[in-house]
């Protein structure tokens, strides 16, 4: 029976999809001087920034990736609150899962600073009792560290929680986790990259997702 919901942010709630591209062509043409095209960057969403850069860009320093994660950052909190919008149902649907008592998690690789911005920006920050961020621990998605930190606040087993993610990193996080794996295909990543990641159900709209997270606990609904 699920109890707990727990989400990602980007690209699950928010749809800051021409925000981080947009952001990352800055930062590449700013901090090196070069282009990318947005096939190269999106395969690597869902990751910390550090993460992201250094997989794009092994042969740079850490000095240098952590000054185009600093490039990033400022072009991003400049443009942030005129290039995001909500994921469509995803506010209707946490109206819903709150309304009804289902505790509600974030578990996100953004810092806690823009992450509660971009949650009040839509009315949703108060809904959620748990938020891991950028900052909580130490290791980041793939790893289960930010879904552990969120079970244990809660006090409650992984089986009893779903993750609600775009990414395969998301799906890979809750699965060693010991939660249930849900599956948002809208913007980012295909069924098939969220199945192959091991995802327990997919889904392509906020509305499917919630009839099925009633589904597995019916003396809700």
């Amino acid at each position: 029976m699920i109890s707990h919901v727990l989400c990602d942010l980007d690209g699950t709630i928010l749809d800051t999809m021409e925000l981080i591209l947009a952001s990352y062509h800055y930062a590449f043409l700013e901090g090196l001087g070069q282009t990318v095209t947005d096939a190269e960057l999106m395969p690597y969403f869902g990751q910390t920034l550090d993460d992201q850069f250094a997989q794009m860009r092994p042969d740079l320093s850490d000095s240098e990736i952590e000054r185009l994660v600093d490039i990033y950052r400022n072009h991003n909190h400049k443009e942030h609150d005129s290039h995001i919008s909500i994921i469509p149902g995803a506010d209707v649907a946490l109206h819903k899962l709150y309304a009804m008592g289902y505790p509600l998690g974030i578990a996100t690789s953004k810092r806690l600073d823009m992450a509660r911005h971009g949650l009040e920006l839509f009315g949703l920050w108060s809904y959620f009792s748990v938020v891991v961020h950028h900052d909580s621990t130490h290791l980041h998605k793939p790893h289960p560290d930010p879904l552990l930190a969120a079970i244990k606040d809660w006090g409650v087993d992984g089986s009893e929680v779903v993750y609600i993610g775009d990414s395969p990193y998301d799906m890979k996080a809750a699965k060693s986790a010991g939660c249930q794996a849900l599956g948002l295909a809208y913007n980012t990543f295909t069924v098939n990259d969220l199945k192959q990641a091991g995802a327990d159900t997919v889904h392509t709209t906020w509305d499917s997702a919630l009839l099925w997270i009633f589904s597995q606990n019916p003396s809700a609904v």
